[in-house]
């Protein structure tokens, strides 16, 4: 069980970096040369709270750690994840959704 929740974590701080790594193409900012700024500098984009994005890039480290199994990872490091990232990531996938479709309503207009 411990080795899927690891996954399941795993897999949510992936996503967040595939995710900004998109934005930050299409906006033609320039890729940054790590997970951690890359998520951070979305940011840059209007929509998306500084503040927000960096405690968000702050959890790739835990990534990291688990992807790469540098530590026996504790329940309570877990737990922490689960709490405090939670309404990061729901405000982040509110600020994509927004950032979404704002993007196809211009990309319609244009047609």
């Amino acid at each position: 069980m411990r080795r899927d929740v690891e996954r399941w974590i795993e897999n949510i701080i992936n996503s967040s970096i595939d995710i900004s790594k998109i934005i930050l193409v299409a906006e033609n900012i320039p890729l940054p040369d790590t997970y951690k700024e890359l998520v951070a500098s979305v940011s840059l984009v209007p929509g998306f709270n500084k503040e927000r994005m960096k405690s968000l890039s702050e959890w790739v480290r835990f990534r990291n750690i688990i992807a790469h199994e540098y530590l026996d990872i504790s329940w309570a490091s877990i737990r922490k994840f689960i709490l405090e990232s939670d309404p990061l990531y729901e405000s982040f996938l509110k600020d994509v959704k927004e950032y979404l479709e704002k993007q196809l309503h211009i990309d319609t207009a244009k047609t």
